[in-house]
């Protein structure tokens, strides 16, 4: 009796593989170098929008920054220090923003004026000031490569500007109130 329900599973596993095959069926022969592989480009499963993930192509990790709408692209590129704050350079963010930059070689202080805003910052320094107002920060300006980083949210929210992460995207949105 179970030799023949078995021949019976079997039989009807292979005229429902027939009247619908649910996947491809690839003839690999051994010794034949591949030959018998289906290499079409794979389509995208229903519903998934059209997306189809490429497993060898990089993954972009890069960090972007959009002002008011508009992609920044600076020379040197931003990075997330070890406090996890975006740091970018000063006068690429600075300058999106409207304002006025300046550095101070000697102090090592970088200055962004704005419309009835003054942003102080000095490198290593997790102290600022905004217009005489002395405030603190969880990390601190940095040169890195000859470059002067600063973080993003602190600059962006002393200019009274909303500034938000979105980390599915490595993005950081600036927008001016």
């Amino acid at each position: 009796m179970r030799k023949i329900m078995m021949m019976v599973m079997v039989a009807f596993m292979m005229v429902s593989m027939v009247a619908s095959p649910s996947f491809a069926v690839i003839d690999i022969k051994p010794g034949n170098g591949g030959e018998g592989i289906d290499t079409t480009p794979a389509t995208p499963f229903p519903g998934t929008g059209g997306t189809v993930s490429n497993p060898n192509q990089p993954v972009d990790n890069s960090i972007k920054i959009i002002v008011n709408g508009t992609k920044l692209n600076p020379d040197v590129a931003p990075f997330i220090d070890s406090a996890g704050r975006t740091q970018a350079p000063f006068r690429a963010i600075g300058e999106a923003l409207g304002c006025k930059v300046t550095w101070d070689a000697d102090t090592e202080k970088v200055v962004c004026e704005k419309e009835g805003f003054k942003v102080e910052m000095v490198i290593g320094q997790k102290t600022f000031v905004v217009n005489g107002e002395s405030k603190t920060m969880d990390t601190a300006p940095v040169i890195k490569d000859g470059r002067t980083f600063i973080p993003v949210r602190f600059l962006g929210e002393a200019l009274n500007c909303n500034v938000a992460w979105d980390g599915t995207a490595n993005t950081v949105n600036v927008t001016s109130k």
